[in-house]
């Protein structure tokens, strides 16, 4: 029976395309407009026929019918419940409220057939809708002849498809479906406030309206800011949005706004698998049911679901720009967007395609192409066939995820989207004319001309703007750096480093180790009349080091078992209850103690014991002991970062002791370098807190030099530097990341100098330029990138975005020795075109070999080297164990599992939505200390907006990327604001690659991921904002520029004024943060 239908869709679509290409004229067609209101009459009363007859799903019409009787009886602010299911937002609730009413009202017995058909009949009006807007699109605005409009509705009022969602199934996706049309159409005619409206109301209906968000993106693109942009306008359509925003919270209200969010919270984190029932692309490889996070082509299936996403949103707007003159892009936009995200996208279930059948029809309207139809049927036919055998054939015990229906399906669906992408290619991105059949009269829309550059495809648009010849430019002249540069960077440097340095942790910790084998034992005699009630810790590696205890009350007796001591972390002091242990055993004397060691070894520090009133007690034969009571001077009074280690120091900085001391190496997850740079700072300090902090503080303060000749490279401005400098000095994750012993302050120096170099050699030009000259810059880049690679694997994303910044600069290269070859015995800019011609390919293959060397070859050394220290005994050779290490960390990190309550994907990093909490310390109940890792606000924050600024100008100022997109090149706009120079341009996108190069890669790692990873992104958000404010400059005062660095630098360390407590472990009122710091609810910062 199914296939019955399935050919029936088939011949339904091939008599209605036929009949529309038929296009009988006005004249004729008039005699059926009387017969249009008895084929809708016929379609409805189809639908509530079957409705009737039929019972539909069961799951979902039990659902349903529940959910209206509830809603209805105990109303909305009880409705939601946590005894009672239910994965649909308040707006579908109304509706059921009035399906509640009216069986009350009429009486109809629950879950009887008039009941089921009464659930269902929403979905079918929303169907006739839907016809009917089709019906009135093509004879009101396209001036189609009536009977090819009612064709155009027959195709859908009558589709098996659509018949069985809602008349058999007894599903809603009709609602939404309906809501999404009407977007478009509102789109269509530049109604933006019905369209914000209409998009409100069907995110309340049914969460997946959000699906279509780039639509209503790219019509506010289109209509606000490509479209006689004014700010009026702007703040008008703001406005509405925001009373959109403002209606749809007033109508969760009642519902309790908690309870209403949950519901978009738990149905978007539902059913976590490749395909739920959908034959889709994870259907024909028969992950049906498969968890999202088994792996394929080594990814999770979730990670290659985000990646379509993005790519979905980006080709969308790709796509629209393309197609800005074509009326009904919006539907073909929400078409490519489902169908799309139906094949390729997981958690997909069997209906999700059912928006796009609609959205086709309307295309079809628009590009009457016989293809376009054909495209229409399949999907069609297609979609019936997989939810058809899912309503009827699916059995959870008996599944057979590799069915023939299965595969065979979603072959289907590739080959049909395939063919849709052909469409979208032919008809809307290079706009060809539609083949016009004799009956179908032109009308608006139906063919147009391209609005944009099509010349003869993407390769030789990429030839003409990439490859051409081009002038030669010289090297950019030196930017001198003057005696306010200096003083305004020793200013900064200085003021800084006065907060970095201090309250940087206790100069002064035990030292002198007791160093154990196992079953060795201590035994410890106390004065009589005392016994310790507390025993405080402070060891060496190894940590989890576990003792017997025994006690007895004089020499004459036997010992008494208390229980097992376990000391756990190393240099960190910690307390372990004697009391307690003594109360279990029945103990009353506790004269004399004795710990035996059960491990293997133990290295222990400093060992001491308090009474009840925290007085310390010395034993009494402490003398035979030495090295264990000797300095218990620095037994502090309340444990804190400042005498012990927090977060991951304690594998760090520990690290950083056992290579000093020729310990096995604990912490193998990252390269070894940035322990050792740890390291140094405990030989020259001692093994303390400060000692294996200050390295990673002085690295901190050296960036600054860094930034701020970077930024004064780029603007030639000192006041934009000293604001670069400035920002990043007192940016939160700057000061908090390099006053804790972990290796990320590291990477982000070497990122920061490497970078420099880089735009150092950018700027040159080996044709003005003796090239051992060239060398210098580009060699202490290579040496920076492998020093940076030696501390974390991350410095291979800093990598790729200087190759990617290399051989741009070497295409340049070519490209004016390709001008210099196509105009002989001249000259540009001083530089001899003969003596371009005569050097380039020299020059090009030493600098290519020089790469060789300082790119690959040193860096390679380097990393070997900083195996150096590293100790491995099953691995003993320098290769060996550097080898084996690599894949210890590669099995570590791509196998990772873990949780931790302050993990942060790396979407929410920029708007910090969830910054890691490093250290808790107590005071008093009212008094609390913390040290939280976030970005300072008003840098974080704006450098979003930056980041997009920064984006739009290297598009509106690329002839390549705006022939893709269908703009013009700004080069004889009037706003210097968004006109860029060559050098300007240059430097956007030099910014644009290095933020991108530590960010992006970021977006396809699974493994858990925390806030601090953004760091070396920082400098470069820093930047762009600098950047920004430069273009701005264009339209102000030096004078006016000054004042606003200062205040926008003024604004910034008053809010880092107002933090530092949090971030730098400073007591402060617990109230004070609650009111003042905890922005956000999940901005801990500290206790309580």
């Amino acid at each position: 029976m199914i296939h019955f239908f399935a050919i029936l869709s088939l011949l339904l679509c091939g008599v209605c395309y036929t009949s529309f290409q038929k296009g009988e004229d006005k004249r004729n067609s008039q005699n059926i407009t009387r017969y249009v209101w008895i084929i809708f009459g016929a379609a409805l009363l189809l639908r509530l026929i079957l409705a009737y007859i039929t019972r539909g799903f069961g799951n979902d019409i039990a659902c349903f019918a529940a959910w209206a009787d509830r809603i209805f009886t105990v109303g909305p602010g009880a409705f939601y419940s946590t005894e009672t299911f239910t994965d649909y937002p308040p707006g579908f609730m109304y509706i059921l409220y009035i399906i509640g009413a009216l069986r009350s009202l009429l009486q109809i017995p629950y879950y009887s057939d008039l009941h089921i058909m009464l659930l269902k009949l929403p979905a079918i009006l929303c169907d006739m809708a839907c016809g009917y807007l089709l019906y009135k699109e093509a004879t009101k605005r396209l001036h189609f002849s009536e009977i090819q409009s009612v064709c155009v509705a027959c195709a859908y009022l009558f589709q098996p498809a659509i018949i069985l969602n809602s008349s058999c199934w007894g599903q809603v996706d009709s609602v939404h479906t309906l809501v999404v049309i009407l977007m478009c159409l509102f789109l269509m005619d530049g109604k933006m406030l019905p369209a914000y409206a209409i998009y409100g109301i069907g995110v309340l209906l049914k969460p997946q309206t959000l699906i279509f968000t780039p639509v209503l993106l790219v019509g506010i693109l289109d209509h606000v800011f490509l479209q006689d942009f004014s700010w009026r306008k702007f703040f008008y359509n703001l406005c509405g949005g925001l009373a959109v925003i403002c209606g749809m919270l007033m109508l969760c209200v009642p519902f309790g706004l908690d309870a209403a969010t949950s519901q978009y919270t738990s149905t978007l984190g539902s059913y976590e698998y490749a395909a739920v029932n959908a034959y889709n692309f994870w259907g024909l490889l028969g992950m049906n049911w498969v968890s999202q996070d088994n792996v394929f082509l080594f990814l999770p299936c979730r990670t290659w679901g985000f990646i379509a996403i993005v790519l979905i949103v980006l080709f969308t707007f790709l796509i629209a720009l393309r197609c800005r003159k074509e009326p009904s892009r919006y539907f073909c936009l929400g078409a490519f967007i489902i169908l799309t995200m139906f094949l390729f996208s997981v958690r997909m279930h069997e209906r999700y395609l059912y928006p796009g059948l609609a959205l086709l029809l309307f295309c079809c309207l628009y590009k009457p192409a016989g293809s376009l139809w054909k495209c229409y049927a399949g999907f069609a036919a297609l979609h019936f066939y997989n939810t058809a055998n899912v309503l009827y054939h699916y059995d959870p015990q008996n599944y057979d995820r590799k069915a023939p229906i299965i595969l065979l399906v979603s072959a289907g669906m590739l080959y049909c989207l395939y063919d849709f992408y052909k469409i979208i290619w032919k008809y809307y991105v290079h706009g060809k004319a539609v083949p016009v059949a004799a009956g179908v009269k032109g009308h608006a829309g139906a063919n147009r001309s391209s609005s944009t550059v099509s010349g003869s495809g993407l390769w030789q648009l990429f030839r003409e703007h990439f490859l051409s010849p081009l002038a030669p430019t010289p090297s950019k002249e030196q930017v001198r750096f003057t005696r306010a540069d200096l003083c305004l960077l020793l200013v900064i440097c200085a003021l800084y480093s006065f907060f970095a340095l201090y309250d940087l942790g206790n100069r002064k910790a035990p030292e002198t180790t007791y160093d154990m084998t196992q079953n060795q034992f201590i035994e410890l005699e106390f004065p009589e009349n005392t016994a310790p009630l507390t025993l405080a810790s402070y060891i060496a590696p190894w940590h989890q080091r576990h003792f017997t205890a025994e006690v007895r009350s004089s020499e004459t007796e036997n010992w008494t078992y208390l229980g097992e001591i376990i000391l756990n972390n190393v240099f960190t002091w910690q307390d372990v209850s004697l009391e307690d242990l003594t109360r279990q055993a029945d103990v009353t004397d506790a004269r004399c103690l004795r710990l035996t060691l059960t491990d293997t070894d133990a290295s222990l520090i400093e060992l001491v014991f308090t009474d009840a009133d925290g007085e310390i007690l010395r034993p009494a034969n402490a003398s035979a002991y030495e090295t264990l009571f000797d300095e218990s001077d620095c037994y502090p009074e309340r444990y804190s970062f400042r005498n012990s280690m927090y977060f991951d120091e304690i594998y760090h900085a520990r690290t950083a002791y056992e290579f000093l001391h020729g310990l096995p190496t604990y912490e193998n997850t990252h390269p070894p370098l940035g322990k050792i740079l740890i390291s140094v700072g405990i030989a020259i300090f001692g093994m303390n807190p400060f000692g294996w902090r200050i390295m990673g503080t002085l690295f901190g303060i050296a960036m600054l030099p860094f930034l701020y000749l970077l930024g004064k490279k780029m603007t030639g401005n000192t006041p934009a530097a000293a604001l670069a400098c400035f920002l990043f000095a007192f940016d939160f994750m700057h000061f908090t990341q390099t006053r804790i012993a972990t290796i990320d302050v590291y990477i982000t120096f070497f990122v920061i100098a490497m970078y420099y170099f880089m735009y150092s050699y950018c700027s040159m030009s080996f044709y003005d330029t003796p090239p051992h000259k060239t060398f210098l810059p580009l060699g202490l880049c290579g040496v920076c990138m492998g020093l940076g690679i030696a501390c974390k694997w991350t410095g291979v994303y800093a990598g790729c975005g200087l190759a990617l910044l290399f051989f741009a600069h070497l295409l340049r290269r070519y490209r004016e020795y390709l001008y210099a070859k196509a105009h002989p015995g001249k000259s540009t800019n001083g530089i001899d075109h003969k003596y371009i011609v005569k050097n380039f390919p020299d020059y090009t293959i030493k600098t290519i070999d020089f790469c060789l060397t300082f790119f690959v070859l040193i860096p390679v050394v380097i990393y070997l080297l900083s195996y150096l220290p590293f100790v491995d005994n099953s691995h003993p050779g320098l290769f060996d164990r550097m080898l084996a290490n690599q894949t210890s960390m590669f099995s570590y990190h791509s196998g990772l599992e873990a949780t931790h309550p302050y993990s942060s994907s790396w979407y929410e990093w920029p708007t910090m939505i969830r910054p890691i909490w490093y250290y808790s310390g107590y005071v008093t109940d009212a008094v609390k200390e913390g040290i939280s890792a976030f970005g300072n606000p008003v840098v974080w924050w704006i450098g979003i907006p930056a980041f997009i600024y920064i984006l739009y100008l290297l598009i509106r100022n690329n002839a390549f990327l705006c022939s893709l997109t269908g703009h013009t090149k700004t080069e004889s706009s009037t706003d210097t604001a968004i006109t860029l120079s060559c050098r300007e341009y240059a430097t956007a996108a030099f910014l644009a690659v290095g933020y991108l190069a530590q960010y992006l890669p970021w977006f396809f790692v699974t493994r858990i991921t925390f806030i601090y990873h953004y760091f070396p992104s920082v400098p470069f958000v820093v930047l762009m904002i600098v950047y920004s404010l430069m273009q701005w400059k264009k339209h102000m005062s030096d004078h006016t520029f000054i004042i606003v660095c200062c205040t926008y630098a003024a604004v910034a360390f008053a809010l880092f004024l107002l933090f530092y407590p949090v971030l730098s472990g400073q007591p402060v009122e617990v109230d004070f943060v609650i009111k003042y710091l905890r922005w956000r609810p999940t901005w801990v910062l500290i206790s309580g």
